[in-house]
Order: C-alpha cells, then structure tokens, then sequence
C-alpha cells in the first residue's frame, strides 16, 4: 500500500507521545475542540447528523457530546448510508467488497479501511476509516511495542479478513512504521505445532495474542516446547481472567500488558507502565462510563462518525487515590463477553482448538447471524439465522457455503474427523442470565437454555 504522505505515521506518533504528559484540564480541552470540529463536519457532510443538529436547534460552536441522542448499532445498520460522510459509500457496496476481499490490506474504493465484526447480536457490523483516521488510531500500539529498531513482534490470532486485531498489527509495517517493527502473524487457524515452532525461530521481542491464545502459549513454554524470551506480552481481544493472567505471568517471568480495542473504535484501553489498571485511550475516545453499558464517542473517525455510539461493555471506574501521572481515566475492570474456544480431538489424537474469532470472519450473503453448539470432542452443530426473504434455494445455498468454509477450517487445522451439522433456526435469542448473545454454547444444554 502506498501512502500518500509518508510522515503522517511520524506525526501521529509524535502528538500520541504528547498527550500522555498533559494534565487532565488539557485532554478535556483538547477532547472538547476536536468534539466542535467534528459536529461542524458531519453537518456539513452526514445527512443523518445534519437531520439531528437541526431538529435539536445544536450550536457546533458550543455543542457537547449529551446534547447527541444515543447512536445504538441497530441506528448504524439502518442509516449506515446516511451516517458516512463520504455518498460514495454504501453499506450495500461494503458488504460486497467484503464478500470479494479477504486481505484487510486491500482499501475500499482505494482508500477506505474497512472492518467487520459479527458484534454481541451476532449480526455484521461495517466500520469504515479514512487512512488518516486509521493511521491516526493505530499508531497507539506505540504504547503496546515502544520504538525499537525493526523489533521482532508476534501477533497470534485472525491474520485474515478485515477484523480489527490483525490489521492493526499489520499496520506496524506500514510506512516509517517499517523502520522500528518487524511484525509477524501467526493464524489461529494454524495447527498449534506449526505455530511453535515458527515462534521458536522466530523469537519474538514483543507477543500479543488473545488471551486463550497466551494461556495456551504459556502452557507450551512451560512444557519446553516453546523457548522464547520476549521483553513484552500483550493480551487483547477477549476477557484475561485473573487466574489465567497470573499463570502467564509466572510462566514468562513478566506482567501482561492488558489491550482493550474493538472494531468501532480500534485501541481504547491499554495497562500502561507503572500501573496495576487499566487507562482509556480518551486521545480521540469521549467515555461516558454507565452500570450497564458505555457510550464511546469517537473524534477521530470523519469518514463514519460516531457519536455516543452504545457498547455492551461494562467499565467500572477506579475510584482509589491516582497512583500515576496519566490524564486517562483509570479503570477496575472490564466486562466484556468471554466465549469459549472450539476444542475438538484432531485427526492425530491431539488436542487442539478453533478461537470463534476464526467463524466470525466468515462472511457469507444471506446468513444474518449465527451459533455454534459444541456436542463433544468430534462433533458440533452450526446454528444458522438467514436474513428475511430469502427463498428456500437461497437458503440451501448459503448452507452449502458455509459447510464449504466450516470444513476449511477443520481441514487447515487437521480437523478431518470432526463432524458438524448444520440447523437452519428463525432466531438466536440472548442468554436469559446474562442478557447477552453468546457465539459458542459449550454444550446442548446449554443451547436448550438458550432458546
């Protein structure tokens, strides 16, 4: 990929390598011109904001972020085309691009950064970036790797598709970004022995990898099949539990870096040196931190804004003494959805396991949304939601493709002997407990519970 300007990954880093030596009252001030920049923008530009600023009588000049209704992703779905910025960008036109595109280095209409996610509903959601604001976004992993010349980092997790981890782990070697990183990706989809032992060559500086991922790392350090010394190990993607995070930590001798991103917003909390908690990125993130959910407002996204954008997740606030010189909000916890890995017995006798990650890249037209049921160590069932209308030929199809890619899957991890089916239902109802949608059930149990 060309870039237009090969100094904007310098600019960003510089003004990202500022903002945490300012004072709180300063990243507000800051937070707050960006915020009246971004309204002037979208009523210049977004027909679905422009509709809001004039109903609601908003002053761009004076605006604050309440003065927004709530942007709920059910909203981006059904104005996704209103929202953007740019009217030559359609959701209907993204989702084919997506159809035909499995490398997240190819830009839409050459120049958009498109990311995808099945999302808490299991349905698709669609993120559109400019480059700049994706330039802007990524290079906060600066805080994951610290510059080093052409240091050795290993991504384990999706290296496919348009899903935010991968491709925020490419763009470390993407313009001047070459000259500090050397960053190679491991697939899930990989047979772990294949991964080991390409670490083990490899010996990476710095690892991240989904928090499963690391554990199982962990374990084959532990065992001497794996023998890397990295300075660096980052978790993202899912929940590190606390038992799982003090294993690795007493495995690889050195505390885990905690990552907190999402495809909407791409990094948004990270550990940072000298601190037991986790901070919020609030460079361009406005937090508005409730018991039940979050609202994220986006400042840097001027292609497809996003402003009090509602998210499941939950951040409880540290409300201790501040400990460290960080403007960044500073919080306890994070709850977010903890699925289960696929773990099946391979064709060899191993154990070895699929992330769900791996599934939800699977984009296929017609099916709406989806659930895996796991009835045992070489078997599973695939629940299928199709989108309304579609005929009953349409519907074959579509399950036809998707057993085409589910065996795929299986067979890129020596999984020939596991069996699946297929079960075509009309919804997939949220867990009754938690209220929340979850993508794996670990038994059939758990499936009757569920529906």
């Amino acid at each position: 990929m060309k870039l237009k300007d090969p100094f904007l990954w310098l600019r960003a880093l510089w003004d990202h390598g500022r903002v945490p030596r300012g004072t709180r009252a300063q990243l507000e001030a800051r937070q707050l011109r960006k915020f009246r920049c971004l309204v002037a923008h979208v009523q210049e530009h977004s027909p679905y904001y422009r509709a809001i600023i004039a109903d609601r009588g908003i002053d761009p000049a004076t605006c604050v972020p309440t003065d927004f209704p709530v942007l709920t992703k059910q909203d981006v779905a059904r104005h996704f085309d209103d929202i953007v910025t740019d009217r030559r960008i359609t959701r209907a036109r993204i989702i084919d691009f997506l159809a035909q595109s499995s490398d997240g280095g190819n830009l839409f209409d050459g120049k958009y950064h498109v990311m995808n996610t099945s999302g808490s509903s299991g349905e698709l959601g669609c993120f559109v970036f400019s480059h700049e604001a994706w330039i802007s976004a990524a290079s906060l992993g600066v805080r994951v790797a610290p510059l080093r010349w052409r240091q050795r980092v290993a991504y384990v997790g999706v290296a496919h598709g348009h899903s935010g981890g991968v491709n925020l782990a490419q763009s470390g070697n993407q313009g001047a970004n070459r000259l500090f990183y050397n960053i190679r990706t491991y697939d899930v989809l990989q047979p772990m022995d294949e991964v080991i032992d390409d670490l083990n060559a490899f010996q990476p500086r710095v690892v991240t990898a989904y928090a499963n991922m690391l554990k199982t790392l962990a374990e084959f350090q532990e065992q001497g099949r794996l023998r890397i010394r990295p300075q660096r190990i980052a978790s993202g993607a899912e929940a590190l539990l606390p038992d799982a995070r003090a294993y690795v930590e007493r495995v690889f001798q050195m505390p885990v870096t905690n990552l907190y991103a999402s495809t909407e917003h791409l990094y948004m909390g990270i550990t940072l040196p000298g601190s037991d908690g986790m901070h919020l990125m609030e460079d361009d993130l406005i937090f508005e931190l409730n018991e039940d959910h979050t609202c994220v407002t986006n400042l840097f996204n001027d292609a497809m804004p996003l402003i009090r954008y509602r998210m499941s997740d939950v951040l409880t606030p540290d409300r201790g003494p501040r400990q460290d010189r960080y403007p960044f909000t500073k919080v306890t916890a994070l709850v977010g959805r903890q699925e289960h890995n696929l773990v099946f017995i391979n064709q060899h006798g191993g154990e070895d396991f699929i992330h769900p990650a791996v599934i939800a890249e699977m984009l296929v037209p017609g099916l709406k949304a989806w659930q895996v049921v796991l009835e045992s160590l070489e078997a599973f069932r695939f629940r299928a939601c199709f989108e309304h209308g579609i005929t009953e030929q349409r519907r074959q199809a579509v399950c036809d493709q998707v057993s085409d890619i589910l065996r795929h899957v299986l067979d890129g991890k020596d999984m020939r002997n596991v069996r699946f089916e297929i079960e075509c239902v009309d919804s997939l109802p949220a867990d009754p407990q938690t209220g929340k949608f979850r993508l794996v059930l670990k038994t059939p149990h758990d499936a009757s519970k569920a529906v």
